[in-house]
């Protein structure tokens, strides 16, 4: 996993020695609920941008909306908003639903999107990401546990 500079080098590693440390059952009882709160967290930000396009509802909105979506006069404005917070809502429901049900294939279609997430943060990294590192970076690690639980 990428790791910023700013970053403890020992947080990503040690979570995942945590994780390896449990039992079977306890593991996936634990990771289920991770990746269900990381899932439900993520309405926060998506529903503000459902509901109120650009508005700072998070820690340092200030300065991550400055270097993303900030021109109103633009005519799709509104809709980007609207559809991104509605494809992270999507996205989070879709998660929650492979863990309920038990799914392979959408649990791995859950991580393998927050692989991609973690890969376009660390290719376009602002120090503004780092909540969203941890969050995706521990939802990943749960959710491939059950994934390929055996």
């Amino acid at each position: 996993f990428f790791c910023p500079p700013d970053c403890p080098p020992t947080l990503i590693p040690g979570m995942l020695a945590g994780l390896q440390k449990l039992q079977v059952g306890d593991a996936a009882a634990i990771c289920g609920k991770i990746v269900c709160g990381t899932s439900l967290f993520m309405f926060l930000p998506a529903g503000r941008d459902v509901v109120c396009p650009g508005g700072e509802i998070m820690p340092d909105d200030d300065k991550l909306l400055g270097k993303m979506f900030t021109d109103r006069t633009k005519e799709g404005y509104t809709f980007m908003w609207n559809q991104w917070g509605t494809n992270w809502i999507m996205l989070a429901l879709m998660k929650i639903l492979a863990v309920s049900t038990g799914s392979a294939d959408f649990l791995k279609l859950g991580l393998a999107h927050d692989v991609a997430t973690i890969g376009m943060m660390a290719k376009g990294w602002i120090p503004e990401f780092k909540p969203f590192l941890v969050l995706f970076g521990l939802e990943a690690l749960a959710i491939g546990k059950l994934a390929f639980a055996k």
